[in-house]
Order: C-alpha cells, then sequence, then structure tokens
C-alpha cells in the first residue's frame, strides 16, 4: 500500500469512526423513546385540561416563549398570538363536551428535535353571535408538531395544522 493510500485509508476510517459516534449519539434507545412519549402525552393532556377548564396560565405553561404556529392558510402564530386567540375562542364556548388529543406516531429524529405527530378531536357548544344561542361544534384536526428538550421538559416549539374538518350541530360546515 502506498503512503498516500494509507493517508486515505486512516483519513476514510477516522471518518467512520466519527460518524458512528454521531449517528450512535443521536438514536433513542427504547427506554428513552418510552419515556419521552410518557412525558410529551403528559403535556399534551395537560394541555386538554387547561383548554377544558379554560385556564390559560396551564395552558400558557408548556408554551415555549418562540413558538410558532403554521396553520393551513400559510399564516404563522406567534405564543402570544396563540394565547390571545384561546383566550378568545374560549369566551364564546359555554361548555366543551369533549377533547381528545392522540399521538399518532413520533419520529426520533435526533436528541435535539422529534416530531409528533397528533390527531386532536375537540366538541364543544358555542355561543352564537347573538351571545344566547348556541350550537354544537365538532373540530377535528392532525398536527405535525416538532418537539425540542428543555432544561424542564420537552416542549412543541412548531405546529404545522395538517387539515381537519369542522362540523355545526352535525352539518359539515366549509369557511
Amino acid at each position: 500500500m502506498k503512503h498516500y493510500d494509507f493517508k486515505v485509508f486512516v483519513c476514510f476510517g477516522i471518518l467512520a469512526i466519527f460518524l458512528f459516534i454521531r449517528c450512535s449519539n443521536n438514536k433513542f434507545t427504547e427506554a428513552e423513546k418510552t419515556e419521552i412519549f410518557k412525558l410529551i402525552k403528559l403535556s399534551i393532556d395537560e394541555g386538554v385540561r387547561a383548554t377544558q377548564n379554560k385556564d390559560i396560565n396551564l395552558y400558557m405553561k408548556n408554551i415555549p416563549k418562540d413558538l410558532l404556529i403554521y396553520d393551513e392558510t400559510g399564516t404563522t402564530i406567534t405564543r402570544k398570538q396563540q394565547r390571545e386567540y384561546a383566550l378568545r375562542d374560549w369566551s364564546i364556548i359555554d361548555k366543551t363536551l369533549s377533547i381528545e388529543v392522540k399521538i399518532d406516531s413520533i419520529d426520533f429524529v435526533s436528541k435535539d428535535s422529534i416530531h409528533v405527530y397528533t390527531s386532536q378531536r375537540w366538541e364543544r357548544i358555542m355561543f352564537q353571535r347573538d351571545g344566547v344561542a348556541t350550537d354544537t361544534v365538532l373540530t377535528t384536526q392532525k398536527h405535525k408538531e416538532i418537539w425540542k428538550p428543555t432544561s424542564r421538559a420537552w416542549l412543541g416549539y412548531t405546529v404545522e395544522e395538517l387539515g381537519g374538518q369542522i362540523f355545526v350541530n352535525g352539518e359539515t360546515y366549509n369557511q
């Protein structure tokens, strides 16, 4: 083997070792995956309870300062706007009948970021524009969320709305 070939061989060997170490450091053990799933589920469930009880402080507890939501129209919603929208929406809700957010799947991308796919189903009684009459409104929505670890918890940093449906009094509602 020529001296040049040996250097190339050593360089590729070192690169392969570096890549192996880097890739293995980004992989999650099954125990870590299970624990992360549980922590994210607890956080999502806390958000559901906050919404059901219209508790804005609990709701905002698990929303990071640099949250971004990308809705289906391409509009970007910040944490501050999300707080305002939650309070606005809650003000016209007479009662939540049921609310459920399921984790459909998690892609464990890296130790710094994972993709969480969720399905939401929320049925509630909402006031009409007159503030007296009510409608039963059911919304479904799928999300792709990017969660990241922080010093205190895994938090959802970005949310992309993937689509859903709205039903008013059992009839499909088209915006």
